[in-house]
């Protein structure tokens, strides 16, 4: 599939549908609200918010850390959210700037065109291995 293939006009407005976000600043949480009726159907919202240890890790890995990020997550399944309540007030910004970005900017087209350059340049390094092995016998 080609990156141009992908409306993202289309992603982000699926993704307005499906999630709120909320910032409070007193107690520095960040309150993800699902709108969607199935989160499943909406498989890139959904591999980000399933488990509280899963999001620590990856949150700390979009934050170019080693290790997980340094929060208490709250889960509730009936009411349909998630409340990040960071240890620190720029991990809240920066947190809330890239949830932001994630379900209402341009995280997931960044991230893909990303890795679409990566498996190109990987490609175009395999066929100039395979250059210098000289003509095929």
């Amino acid at each position: 599939m080609d990156i141009k293939d992908f409306n993202w006009d289309e992603i982000k407005e699926e993704l307005h549908k499906a999630v709120k976000l909320e910032k409070f600043k007193d107690d520095l949480s960040v309150k993800i609200t699902i709108l969607a009726e199935n989160i499943e159907e909406n498989q890139m919202v959904g591999d980000v918010l399933k488990d509280k240890e899963d999001m620590k890790r990856s949150f700390g890995q979009f934050l170019g850390r080693d290790t997980p990020l340094d929060c208490d997550i709250e889960m509730n399944q009936d009411e349909k959210y998630i409340i990040m309540k960071m240890k620190s007030k720029k991990d809240y910004k920066k947190v809330y700037k890239l949830l932001n970005d994630m379900f209402f900017g341009d995280f997931f087209k960044k991230m893909i065109d990303a890795m679409m350059g990566a498996f190109k340049n990987l490609g175009d390094a395999f066929e100039g291995m395979a250059d210098s092995f000289g003509p095929e016998p």
